[in-house]
């Protein structure tokens, strides 16, 4: 089966392999290296060029990577584009606007390659637009989407959407949202809707064994045997609620809980707004008991969750899936999280608490809990690695996906 995956986007054109992280490059990534050990599919990955990631891509057999390298007056146009909108547009969410004429660049030519080449399977990956590479190409063989969020658009291409062969969501949330009318590329028939979860490499984010790498890595932090350690990780925005993990730990006015927040603006990616500046504000009353470790490399961040003690993620949005609970149970700590579109779908019988008037209040309760439960902790820590290795392994993430495509 010839499949050609389609993936592209408008807020930092993150390339596969995920040289520049991002989740949906990242999880791509995982169907290329599936197929490449498995031979599932003749796969060809349709991606922005970077030279890492072509030197990545060496290393995986059975896929063909076909590179769109925007030529460098896009490049500049992508540039003055984003200062604009930072500057003249403060309300928008400028960083969904970092690379728009990249995108278009790349649906130009990406149409092009739909005229030319022949696919059994086309794959979409999440971003909207990408639907103008049917629409301008006239393709009319098999394709899917797969969404990793809930569409919030339709980019006048709604004909498209409702002549997908099957729209593939990473959560029920997902495809229940899509299958109504009020959604912009609704409604979608229950028929043509599949749910393919999210995976995590389990060789990459497992428990730590060397207990003196791990005291090593925790002092470099500055932090004691007795400590405590939270983590919160994720991007610094409101719909993450790294401010609720400070707002909570204020309350419990003890000196051996210590907070590591990890992440930026958007990956790799360093801007200060206010919402930063909320957080800043909060951590000053925490003094050193809160470290900002700004972005953290993808092939890096299973360091914080070994070094932790508990992973605290309460999503104040709803959450399609959210990869860093999978990670942060992979690595064997606890997890408390926030029950979010499809977040509870994925984490099981963890702590799950509601986003209501008493969050704040409910999280610092279910840290101490969690904390001082000896018992309570060791079932979590275990429960957390079982669910993830039996059910959210990357191994079986290709094919996973064939099943999809074969049904």
């Amino acid at each position: 089966m010839r499949v050609g995956i389609f993936t592209a986007d408008s807020n930092g054109g993150y390339p596969v392999p995920a040289s520049k992280g991002g989740a949906v490059s990242t999880l791509i990534e995982h169907i290329v290296e599936g197929n490449s050990e498995q031979h599932l599919m003749e796969l060809s990955v349709f991606s922005f060029y970077d030279s890492e990631a072509e030197q990545i891509s060496q290393k995986y057999k059975n896929v063909e990577f076909i590179w769109v390298k925007p030529p460098v007056w896009i490049s500049y146009l992508d540039r003055l584009f984003f200062y604009c909108i930072k500057t003249f547009f403060k309300r928008r969410k400028a960083v969904s606007y970092r690379t728009v004429f990249s995108l278009i660049y790349y649906i130009c030519v990406a149409s092009m390659t739909l005229r030319k080449r022949t696919f059994d399977k086309v794959i979409l990956e999440n971003n909207v637009p990408l639907a103008w590479c049917i629409r301008l190409s006239r393709y009319r063989g098999e394709y899917y989407y797969h969404f990793h969020n809930v569409p919030r658009i339709n980019g006048k291409c709604k004909k498209v959407f409702a002549k997908c062969t099957s729209v593939i969501c990473v959560s029920g949330y997902v495809a229940d949202e899509i299958a109504t009318e009020q959604n912009p590329i609704g409604p979608i028939a229950r028929e043509r809707l599949a749910v393919l979860y999210n995976c995590v490499d389990t060789d990459q984010f497992q428990p730590l064994q060397d207990v003196a790498e791990r005291e090593r890595l925790r002092k470099a932090y500055g932090f004691q045997e007795e400590d405590k350690v939270l983590c919160f990780v994720g991007r610094l925005t409101a719909e993450k609620g790294a401010d609720k993990v400070l707002e909570a730990v204020h309350k419990l006015h003890r000196d051996d809980i210590k907070i590591l927040i990890v992440g930026s603006f958007m990956h790799g990616f360093e801007m200060l707004d206010d919402y930063q500046k909320k957080l800043y504000a909060l951590s000053a009353a925490l003094g050193d008991r809160v470290i900002f470790t700004g972005y953290i490399p993808q092939s890096e961040v299973q360091k914080i969750y070994q070094i932790s003690d508990l992973a605290v993620l309460p999503s104040m949005w709803e959450e399609p899936a959210g990869l860093t609970n999978l990670e942060a149970m992979a690595c064997g700590i606890p997890l408390i999280t926030t029950n979010a579109g499809g977040i509870r779908e994925y984490v099981g019988d963890t702590i799950v608490l509601e986003r209501d008037e008493k969050l704040t209040e409910n999280l610092a309760a279910a840290i101490v809990d969690v904390l001082d439960d000896a018992h309570k902790y060791a079932m979590l820590s275990e429960y957390g690695v079982q669910r993830v290795s039996s059910e959210f392994d990357k191994m079986d993430y290709a094919r996973r996906l064939m099943d999809c495509l074969e049904a």
